[in-house]
C-alpha cells in the first residue's frame, strides 16, 4: 500500500471520527421522493434510538418515513421553496423517537449535484431543539394567558417617556375614556387644569404625582376620578414606578391604572352609612364635630372661619300639626337647600331633630358670612311654596367666628348657640352673630350645650352605640395595612361589645364545596373550634343544603338550636352552641362564607337593632375580606407566571419594536448578561452597539411575516445563537419576543 493511499485512508478515518462525534447528527440522503438515506452518523442513530439495521428494516432507509406525518408535506414544500432560492436548507420539523417521544430537530443541509448526472443528494446536520421548542411554546402560552388576563380586566398599562414626553398605553384606554388621549405633550396634563378629564377636586392630586416624580420618588400611588365614556367620573387607582438615569433624573414612568370604582362606591356607601344622617344625607353629629375639630387644629392664624347653628322655627308645631312624614320632607328640603347655598368645601351636619350646623372655611371677611346666612334664611322661606303653602317655614341662625371667638370647637359651638338664642329672642327668622356685649341676654341658668349631648329623633332606640361601633370597625379596616390583624382585633371588640361566647368567620374554598374557619375569637371559658373546622365539606358534613338556612337578607338566626334538624343540632351542640346568628358573605349574590356569633351559655334572643348592627358589621368585614382574597389570588397568579418565565432554559426577552428597548428579560438572560435591564436598548446590552443591528430580525417582521429565525454571531460573548423572533402582544401593545439558544458548538463543527 503506497503512502498516498495511507494518507487518504487516514483522512477518511479522521473524518468519520469527527462526523460521528459532532453534537447532534449528520446524514446524507438523496433528494428523491422518499429521501433515501445513504449515510448516517453515530449521533444520528443515538438521537432517534434506532440501530442502522432497524432504520433499514422499519423505514427501508427512507428518511421521509421517519419524519412525523404531520410535518411531511409542510416540510417538503418548505424544502422546495428554499431550493428555489439556493442550494441550502434550514428547517425545523418533528421526528418520532423509538420510545415514542416526539423530537423537534433543526435541519441545516447543503444540496450537492451528482457529477455523473444522477440524483442530487443532501448533506445535513440536525440538532435536537425539543427543549427550546417546548420552552417557546410554553412561553407563548404563558404570554397568551397573560394577554387574556389583561384583556379581561379594565386595568390599563401605560408607559410615559419623560425625556421625549411621549405616552404609550394599552388598547383598552381609548375604549374606556371619552376624551382624546395624547401620545405626545403629556406634561401639559400636569400643568393645565383640564376640567373635562379629571374631577376638579382631584386635580391637586395630579399635581402631587408630578412633583413626586420630579423629587425622585421611585413609586407613586394615587386615587383619581376620571371621566369615562358614560360621562361619569369613575374612580381609578394609579400605580406608578419611575425609572431614573445614572444622574438620578427621572426618564420613564411605567404605570397601571386600576379600576376601583365598584370598590370605592361600596366603601363610600359604607362610609356614608357610618358618617351620614339617613334622612338628610348630611354628616351626623359625631362626624361633623370630628371634622370641624380636625380643621380647627390646623387652621392658619390669619384665616376667618364661622360656625353657624341653624334651627327651624316652630318645627314641633309643624311636625305635630302636619305629621312626621311632612316634617321629614321639610328637613330633607332644608338639607338640600343648604347644600345649594354653601360650598362643597364647607362642613354641613344635622345635630338635632330640627337643628343643623355649618362650618364655613376661609371666608375672607364677615360680609361673606352674613351673605350666606341671609341666603339660607331666604331659601327656608321658599320651602313653604314647595309644599303647597301648608306651613310657614323659617329658620333662625346663630353665628360665632374663629379665631375671634375661639379656636376650639366647644367654645365656638357654645357661642354660636348663645347667638342662636339671641336670634330666637329677637323674633326668629333672622341670624345673629355672637357679641360679647350682648352675651348677658343668654339665660343665666341655661347649661351651655355641646353638640355631642344632642339627640336626633330618628336615631333614638339605642342605635347610636351600634352606629359608632360600625363606624369604628369600618375605619379600622379602611386604615389598616394588614387585614388579618385588623379582622382579629375587630372580632374581639364586637364579641366583647355584645357579650357573645364566640365570634368567627368561615370562608369558602375556591370551588365553593367546602368552607374553613379562618378567624375566631372566644370569650373567657369558651373552647375554641377553629383548629377542628379547617375544612368542612358542605356535602359530607353539612348535608349539602346548609346555605339554604340563610334568608334573602343573608341571615341565619336561630335562638334555640334544638329546633334545628338533628344533623345540624349534633354538629352545633358538639361545639357547645345554644343560640347562633350567622350573616352571609356574598360576592355578586353568591354566598362565599359567613360571619357568625355563637352563644354557649343560654338561649339568646337578639333585638332587631342588634341584628341590624351585626349584619352591617358583617357586610363591612365581607367587603374587605373579599378584596383581600382577590388581592392574594392576583399576587399568586402574577408570581406564578413570572416563575414560569424565569425557569425557562432559553434566553428569552421581549423588546419594543419601535425603540428596541427591553420590556422583559427572563432569569437566564439576566444571569448570562448581568447588565441587562428593563428599558435599555437590546443592541446596547447584548452587542455593545450604539444603534440597532443591521441584521436585526425585527426589520423583516410584519403582519404577513410574524416569525423570523436566523443564526447570529455575538462578538461580545463570542458565541453563535439560533434566534427566533416573533410578534407578540405584550401588555396590550405590539412587541417582539426573542428566544435564543447556544449553537456555538454546532457552528464550530460546521466550520471545521
Amino acid at each position: 500500500m503506497n503512502e498516498s493511499t495511507l494518507r487518504f485512508r487516514q483522512a477518511a478515518e479522521d473524518l468519520e471520527v469527527l462526523t460521528n462525534n459532532v453534537p447532534g447528527g449528520i446524514f446524507r440522503c438523496l433528494y428523491d421522493e422518499k429521501l433515501t438515506l445513504l449515510q448516517v452518523s453515530d449521533g444520528f442513530v443515538s438521537m432517534f434510538g434506532y440501530t442502522r439495521e432497524e432504520i433499514k428494516e422499519w423505514f427501508h432507509d427512507h428518511f421521509w418515513e421517519m419524519v412525523d406525518e404531520r410535518d411531511r408535506v409542510p416540510t417538503a414544500l418548505e424544502v422546495k421553496r428554499q431550493m428555489a432560492l439556493g442550494k441550502t436548507k434550514n428547517i425545523e420539523y418533528r421526528v418520532r423517537h423509538k420510545n415514542g417521544n416526539i423530537i423537534w430537530v433543526l435541519d441545516k443541509g447543503q444540496l450537492i449535484e451528482d457529477p455523473c448526472g444522477g440524483c442530487p443528494s443532501f448533506y445535513c446536520i440536525i440538532i435536537d431543539i425539543t427543549q427550546e421548542r417546548e420552552a417557546q411554546e410554553e412561553l407563548r402560552l404563558t404570554l397568551e394567558r397573560y394577554d387574556i388576563i389583561m384583556n379581561q380586566t379594565n386595568d390599563i398599562i401605560f408607559e410615559w417617556d419623560i425625556v421625549k414626553d411621549q405616552l404609550k398605553y394599552s388598547r383598552d384606554m381609548e375604549k374606556l375614556f371619552n376624551w382624546n388621549i395624547p401620545r405626545n405633550g403629556v406634561m401639559a396634563l400636569f400643568r393645565e387644569k383640564t376640567r373635562s378629564i379629571l374631577c376638579e377636586e382631584d386635580f391637586d392630586k395630579l399635581k402631587r404625582i408630578y412633583l413626586s416624580i420630579l423629587k425622585g420618588e421611585s413609586y407613586v400611588e394615587e386615587e383619581l376620578r376620571i371621566l369615562n365614556r358614560e360621562h361619569r367620573y369613575q374612580w381609578w387607582k394609579l400605580r406608578l414606578t419611575v425609572q431614573f438615569d445614572q444622574n438620578r433624573s427621572p426618564i420613564r414612568v411605567i404605570g397601571i391604572i386600576l379600576d376601583i370604582d365598584q370598590e370605592k362606591q361600596q366603601s363610600q356607601s359604607l362610609l356614608n352609612r357610618a358618617e351620614r344622617d339617613a334622612l338628610t344625607g348630611l354628616y351626623n353629629k359625631m362626624t361633623v364635630q370630628s371634622q370641624i375639630r380636625r380643621y380647627l387644629d390646623t387652621m392658619p392664624s390669619d384665616e376667618l372661619c364661622a360656625v353657624m347653628i341653624l334651627d327651624i322655627d316652630n318645627f314641633k308645631e309643624i311636625n305635630d300639626g302636619m305629621g312626621h312624614l311632612f316634617g321629614d320632607a321639610i328637613l330633607s328640603d332644608a338639607a338640600r337647600r343648604m347644600k345649594h347655598v354653601f360650598r362643597h368645601t364647607d362642613i354641613l351636619g344635622r345635630i338635632g331633630g330640627d337643628e343643623f350646623i355649618v362650618f364655613l372655611k376661609d371666608m375672607h371677611d364677615l360680609t361673606n358670612v352674613e351673605k350666606g346666612a341671609w341666603k339660607m334664611i331666604r331659601e327656608m322661606y321658599e320651602i313653604q311654596a314647595g309644599h303647597d303653602g301648608k306651613a310657614a317655614v323659617s329658620c333662625s341662625i346663630g353665628i360665632s367666628l374663629a379665631p375671634r371667638d375661639g379656636r376650639d370647637f366647644t367654645t365656638l359651638f357654645q357661642k354660636a348657640d348663645r347667638a342662636l338664642y339671641q336670634a330666637k329672642n329677637e323674633g326668629k327668622n333672622r341670624y345673629f352673630i355672637y357679641d360679647e356685649n350682648t352675651a348677658g341676654a343668654y339665660p343665666r341658668n341655661a347649661r351651655p350645650r355641646s353638640v355631642v349631648s344632642e339627640t336626633i329623633d330618628s336615631n333614638t332606640g339605642g342605635t347610636t352605640q351600634n352606629t359608632r361601633l360600625a363606624e369604628y370597625v369600618f375605619h379600622i379596616l379602611y386604615d389598616s395595612g394588614e387585614i388579618k390583624n385588623a379582622v382579629s382585633s375587630i372580632l374581639e371588640i364586637v364579641g366583647q361589645q355584645y357579650d357573645v361566647s364566640r365570634v368567627y368567620i368561615f370562608e369558602n374554598t375556591e370551588n365553593d364545596r367546602c368552607c374553613a374557619n379562618t378567624y375566631e375569637w372566644c370569650n373567657e371559658g369558651v373552647e375554641p373550634q377553629k383548629d377542628k373546622l379547617s375544612c368542612v365539606s358542605y356535602e359530607d358534613k353539612l348535608s349539602g343544603n346548609y346555605l339554604d338556612n340563610f334568608n334573602e337578607e343573608g341571615i341565619f338566626y336561630c335562638p334555640d338550636i334544638r329546633t334545628l334538624p338533628k344533623y345540624y343540632y349534633d354538629i352545633l351542640a358538639s361545639q357547645g352552641i345554644k343560640s347562633l346568628l350567622q350573616c352571609a358573605i356574598r360576592d355578586n349574590g353568591v354566598i362565599k362564607g359567613y360571619v357568625g356569633f355563637d352563644e354557649c351559655r343560654q338561649n339568646r334572643y337578639w333585638t332587631r337593632e342588634q341584628i341590624d348592627a351585626l349584619v352591617f358589621i358583617s357586610e363591612i368585614l365581607s367587603i374587605f375580606l373579599l378584596k383581600d382574597r382577590v388581592k392574594d389570588a392576583l399576587k399568586q397568579e402574577s408570581e406564578g407566571l413570572l416563575n414560569l418565565l424565569n425557569n425557562q432554559s432559553a434566553w428569552i426577552y421581549v423588546i419594543d419594536p419601535g425603540t428596541h428597548r427591553l420590556l422583559f428579560i427572563n432569569k437566564r438572560t439576566k444571569e448570562f448578561c448581568e447588565n441587562a435591564d428593563i428599558g435599555l436598548p437590546c443592541y446596547e446590552v447584548f452587542m455593545r452597539r450604539d444603534r440597532p443591528c443591521p441584521f436585526c430580525p425585527i426589520r423583516e417582521l410584519s403582519k404577513t411575516c410574524v416569525n423570523k429565525k436566523l443564526e447570529i454571531y455575538n462578538p461580545r460573548f463570542q458565541i453563535w445563537t439560533a434566534a427566533e423572533a416573533c410578534l407578540v402582544a405584550w401588555k396590550g401593545e405590539e412587541a417582539v419576543m426573542v428566544s435564543c439558544h447556544d449553537i456555538t458548538a454546532y457552528k464550530n463543527a460546521e466550520q471545521d
